[in-house]
This record gives structure tokens, C-alpha cells and sequence, in this order.
């Protein structure tokens, strides 16, 4: 569908957006009155003697900011904003302009930690007992603790790993990943458990902020592809916001969504059960047309309650032929909500005193959707859907973004299945300027989703159960379909929580934790560190007193944002360069290099030919060379809903690399 080109540049954008709120005017300010926060453009003419620069994407949320990484003697001093990329023009929150900050703060470095005890079990003659695990847990001092060095830990390592899973089967090891992992360091992590261990007990805490957007984007639209652009703010005529504080979690979507409404005066509502800094900012550009409906608990009836608005009083704007045409289910959805979801019957539902959403309240939000539709309606000549060109398809309409406290409830899938049943119901689908709009909050959470790094999927959008998927990444992982089979087949029932509680019972024996801590899990004390005592723990990490070292058997000291090539991918889809601006401390290895050098001596004892698994080999400055398996994942993607293999052609015919595309194009989009 060809989208509406948006005419403002980056001067626009900051002298328009400059006073739509005291945020973003502090924020507009603060750059512009100092020359180290200015926006940069990040080329090579740049960098002088002393100070060089890399392109990357901001670390902290799923926003995707371009920043600039200033280093100064080898080492990441600050951060200036990108302001050739198109989603922050040159804008950046605090979060991101202080991201130098703990870079080198209690930084591990040097030789690998492993518990003094562990390694003196190791030591004996034919090193002891393989099942062993520290008595000492619950402590990171130092004299717990004795410095090896690298391989010869990861020698360790790999032999008890190797016997557990030989005895216990691949699923009795476990992995607990992260959204702040490259999306090649994601990938290679998936390969490693499901396709050299044939264990699905492979996790990562973006199941805990957005696997309900992930089943709830499958359960409606069949795939896990949030379907719109940052662009389409700009396109809108409504916004919504359900759990989401857009001006402290995501402020450059709150600064463009609030330049928006300054220009085009267009209605926003925020679902919250607090009065937010997002409620506040729009309120004061236009109090008139912000609404603050602090529902507490009855998000799905407020959504079901619109609709029931919409069916009676607003026939127009409702899209009988796409739903007749292209849904299944929507007859049981119209009488339901015709029938059980009027404003006045979902009252008990929208909370108690201080929660006030009124039928009135309801009535008013639902005939403000209705205008925008309609607004919509008129750009495509009143037609829902249009099979024409340019502005005869329309633009416009309804915009809904959630964020995690959305996401986090009991019923968190359904929540996400009722806002896209509006907005289908209404025709606010697969055009520009509306959809179903997930926030993640991590920067790479859905790189986690694309490259599978959960219980029961494969890369590239499809679950482990597909046949047909299964032998296509078998075949690029070059690795025995059987594993995948056998992965397949491995339980890991309640996913990441149910991880701990399997570990708690002795069906987990030892757990890989990379770039991701254990607290974000729920029932820390009962549950998570419990389990953890029980389990052998190899841990990969950046600080010394970060909270896995507690219940570190062994500790490999890693290197960070900054310091390591990958790319990212936002919540719009974009995949992002985040290029190495400085080498990290002695003894640092990428997360990367790591899983390659674990999954080598691991499958080599079981048997693998890893050399033809990863055949991957190292740059001049000792680590893996990352370009090649973005290669790799790309062909992999081919003939998927996420096919990639158009960066290919473009560096056949173009002779730009994949990350040379990325860096000049400040990020390409995925189907």
C-alpha cells in the first residue's frame, strides 16, 4: 500500500515540537544550548584525532532512536542524537543522551569467576562430580570466588553441560535471554539450545513484557508483525493509549504524537488508571479534546463498550464488507457486544471511587473514534476499502499503542485481541494512519520475537510444530533435524516461569542467564532464587555486583552495547546498525562470541560437526565477524512473512554490504 510522504524535515519537527510540552521543550532546549548534546550526523568527517564516532541505536527502549557514540582515547564518552534518522530527527529523551554513563561503572574484566568450590570439585581426579554446584551461592564476594581463565573455565563448562545433557536429555539445560542481545547473538542462542542441546527450555524476559502482543498479533492477525510505522502518527486522526505513559517510557513517540496534535488539533485518549505525564501533556495543548478514562480493571468491557456505540449510534463507520469478507468469528462478535456491552452494563467493571468512566465518558470517546474514521472515510471517497491508488485508499483514522502495563495482566492476550477487534470492526486496519500499535520497551524485544529465542518457536515468525519450517532451519542451521524434533517434543510447560518451577523440582540441572537478570521474574524469593540455588548457573555479565553473580557458578565477563557489531530492531520494525565504537575491557567477550564458543564445545562432545554448524570466522580484533551471520539469517528468511533477502540483491547489484545498507539508510524495514 503507498504510503503518504510526510513533507517536514527535522527543523520543522524541532521548531514546531519545541513548546507542545515542558518536556519536550526542556528536552529541545537542553540539546540546543549545548554543543556536546547537539545532533549529529555520524559520518566519517566527523571524527578527528581524538575523538571518533559510531551509528547505533539507542540501548534503553523499543523506540529505536538514532544516536551517534562519541569515543575519546578508546573509550564511549556521550551520546548525541542522530539527526539524519527518521524516528527521533535529531531528538533525543535524557535516557539516551546518558547512555555513556554506566558503561564502565563496576565493569567485570579480566579472567573468568568461578566459585572456589566448583573448581576444586573440577580438579579432581577425573574431575570430580559433573552434577556439582556451589554451596556457597547467595554471596558474590571475593573469596568465593577463584579467576580462571577463559578457556579453561569454558572447558569446564562445556564437559558438565555435555554430561547433563547426555543423562538428563538436552531439555534439563535452560537459557534465560534478553531483548538487549543483537539480533545476531538472539539467533545464534536459538541454534545453540533447540538445534545443538534439542532442548526448548529457552527463554527470555521479553516474555514478560510482550508475549501478550506476540499471541495476541498471532491469534488475530496470524503473525507477529505489529502492522504500522512511526510514520502513521503523523497520518492519524486519533490516538489511544491503553497502559501506556508514552511521555516517560517512549518519549519521542509522545513528542511526535503531541506535535501532531499541536498542528492538527487531532483528539487523544489515554486508558489509565493514573492521571500521567502523557494525560498532562496532551492536556495541555488541547484540554478539550483529551479524555482520561482511568478504567482500572475492565480494559477489554471499555473496548467491547465503544464497539456497542459504534453498532448503534454510528452505523456508518462501521467495515460490514471486510468483516464478511476477511474475519472469522465477527457475527459472535457483534451480538455480544451488542447485546452485553452497553456503557451502562459494563459500569461495574470500569473500578471504584476515583475510577470515573460514565456511559457519557464512553458515549464521548466512542463518537470521537467514530469522527476519525469518518475523516478517513472522506479521503477514500467513503469507501472502507479501496482497490486504487495514492489518496483514493485513504489514510487516517485510529491509531491505538499499548505499552507493558497493558500487556501485564491475567488476560494480557485478550486484551490486545479486543483492541484489534475494534479497529477491524471499524476498517482502522491495513491502511496508513491506523492499526494495532505494541510499545516494547526493550531494545531488541522483537528482535527475541524474530529470531524465535522463546519456548516453541523458530525463527522468522513460525513455531517449532511447522514441519515444513522446521526442515527449512535445520537445513540453514546445518545441524540434524532431529534435535529440532527433539526440541520439539521437550516440554517446557508455564515458559519462563515454568523454567524456575522445573528447576526447583530437579527437571532443570543448569541454566545459561545472558545480558538478563533474574528479578524481572515474578516470586523472586519463593520461587526464582530457590531455584537457582539448585541449579548449575554460568552467567554472562557486564557488572561485578549485578544480581545473577549471587547465584554464579561461573561468570564470563561481557562486553556491551558499544563495544560489540549487531543490529536491533524497534517496535515499527526497523532494523537498526549498532556498530563496535570501542573495544571493551580485557577479558570481555561478546555475548555472541560466547554462545558460538559454547555451543562449539558442547556439541563437539555430543557429537556435532560444529565447524560445519559455525563456520563462522573471527575479525582482526579477535571477535566473530557478526556481518556474516546476518548474511545467514537473511538467507534463512527467505519465502518467510519476514523475507529479508532484498538487502542481498541490493548488495549484488549495489555493492553495499548489509550493514553499509543499514548505516545509509538509518535502518530498513521488514515486511
Amino acid at each position: 500500500m503507498k504510503r503518504i510522504k510526510n513533507e517536514f524535515t527535522r527543523r520543522d519537527f524541532l521548531k514546531n515540537s519545541a513548546f507542545v510540552t515542558s518536556t519536550a521543550a526542556g528536552a529541545s532546549l537542553l540539546v540546543g544550548a549545548n554543543p556536546e548534546l547537539e545532533a549529529a550526523t555520524g559520518t566519517a568527517e566527523t571524527n578527528t584525532a581524538s575523538r571518533t564516532t559510531a551509528l547505533a541505536q539507542c540501548p534503553y527502549c523499543g523506540v529505536g532512536c538514532g544516536t551517534v557514540i562519541q569515543v575519546e582515547n578508546g573509550k564511549i564518552v556521550s551520546m548525541r542524537p542522530d539527526k539524519d534518522h527518521p524516528t527521533n530527527f535529531g531528538l533525543q529523551c535524557i535516557k539516551g543522551l546518558t547512555a555513556a554513563e554506566p558503561i564502565y561503572v563496576d565493569r567485570l574484566e579480566g579472567d573468568s569467576y568461578v566459585r572456589k568450590d566448583v573448581w576444586a570439585e573440577w580438579n579432581k581426579p577425573g574431575h570430580g562430580d559433573l552434577e556439582y554446584t556451589s554451596k556457597t551461592k547467595g554471596s558474590f564476594d571475593e573469596e568465593h570466588f577463584v579467576r580462571v581463565p577463559y578457556e579453561k573455565a569454558g572447558e569446564m563448562v562445556d564437559h558438565k553441560i555435555a554430561h547433563l545433557a547426555k543423562k538428563y536429555t538436552g531439555n534439563s539445560i535452560a537459557l534465560y535471554g534478553s531483548g538487549q542481545l543483537t539480533m545476531e547473538g538472539q539467533y545464534l542462542e536459538n541454534l545453540f539450545m533447540k538445534g545443538v542441546l534439542g532442548s526448548n527450555t529457552i527463554e527470555a524476559n521479553a516474555r514478560m513484557c510482550m508475549t501478550s502482543a506476540v499471541t495476541g498479533y498471532f491469534k488475530t492477525l496470524g503473525s507477529d508483525t505489529p502492522p504500522l510505522a512511526y510514520d502513521d502518527i503523523e497520518l492519524c486522526d486519533m490516538i489511544m493509549h491503553f497502559g501506556h505513559n508514552a511521555r516517560e517510557s517512549h518519549p519521542i513517540i509522545f513528542w511526535r504524537a503531541a506535535d501532531h496534535k499541536k498542528k492538527n488539533d487531532i483528539p487523544t485518549v489515554v486508558v489509565d488508571p493514573r492521571r500521567t505525564g502523557t494525560v498532562m501533556g496532551y492536556e495541555d495543548i488541547n484540554p478539550k479534546n483529551t479524555i482520561h478514562a482511568p478504567v482500572l480493571n475492565g480494559d477489554i468491557s471499555f473496548l467491547n463498550s465503544i464497539a456497542h456505540v459504534l453498532l448503534k449510534d454510528h452505523k456508518d463507520v462501521i467495515d460490514w464488507e471486510f468483516l464478511k469478507a476477511h474475519t472469522t468469528g465477527w457475527k459472535e462478535y457483534v451480538d455480544a457486544v451488542t447485546n452485553s456491552y452497553s456503557p451502562e452494563q459494563v459500569q461495574d467493571r470500569m473500578g471504584g471511587p476515583n475510577h470515573d468512566v460514565s456511559p457519557d465518558l464512553i458515549r464521548k470517546v466512542a463518537g470521537m473514534f467514530a469522527d476519525a474514521t469518518r475523516k478517513r472515510l472522506a479521503r477514500s471517497k467513503g469507501k472502507q476499502a479501496s482497490s486504487g491508488a495514492g489518496s483514493e485508499t485513504g489514510y487516517g483514522g485510529v491509531i491505538i499503542m499499548w505499552g507493558i502495563g497493558y500487556n501485564q495482566h491475567i488476560h494480557g492476550q485478550n486484551n490486545i485481541v479486543s483492541i484489534v477487534n475494534l479497529l477491524t470492526l471499524t476498517g482502522n486496519l491495513a491502511k496508513p494512519g491506523c492499526g494495532p500499535f505494541s510499545m516494547t520497551g526493550q531494545p531488541n524485544a522483537m528482535g527475541e520475537r524474530f529470531t524465535g529465542g522463546l519456548t516453541g518457536r523458530l525463527p522468522f515468525n513460525e513455531p517449532l510444530k511447522n514441519d515444513a519450517h522446521r526442515k527449512h532451519i535445520a537445513k540453514h542451521w546445518r545441524i540434524p533435524e532431529a534435535n529440532l524434533v527433539n526440541a520439539m517434543h521437550a516440554k517446557n510447560p508455564g515458559m519462563a516461569v515454568g523454567m524456575m518451577e522445573r528447576a526447583l523440582k530437579d527437571e532443570v540441572k543448569a541454566m545459561f542467564l545472558v545480558y538478563a537478570t533474574h528479578i524481572d521474574l515474578p516470586d523472586t524469593e519463593n520461587l526464582v532464587r530457590p531455584a537457582l540455588m539448585k541449579t548449575f548457573n554460568v552467567v554472562q555479565e557486564i557488572y561485578r555486583h549485578a544480581p545473577n553473580n549471587l547465584y554464579a557458578d561461573v561468570i564470563f565477563p561481557a562486553a556491551t552495547w558499544g563495544e560489540v557489531d549487531g543490529v536491533y530492531i524497534s517496535s515499527e520494525r526497523r532494523i537498526n546498525i549498532c556498530e563496535q565504537a570501542a573495544m571493551p575491557p580485557e577479558g570481555c567477550r561478546p555475548d555472541l562470541d560466547m554462545v558460538i564458543d559454547k555451543a562449539k564445545g558442547i556439541g563437539k562432545l555430543l557429537g556435532l560437526d560444529m565447524e560445519k554448524a559455525l563456520p563462522y570466522k573471527k575479525k582482526e580484533n579477535g571477535f566473530y565477524d557478526t556481518e556474516e551471520i546476518l548474511r545467514d539469517v537473511i538467507k534463512a528468511s527467505a519465502g518467510t512473512d519476514t523475507d529479508l533477502t532484498g538487502i542481498l540483491e541490493v548488495e549484488k547489484i549495489d555493492g553495499l554490504s548489509p550493514y553499509e545498507q543499514l548505516k545509509k539508510l538509518r535502518g530498513i524495514q521488514w515486511p
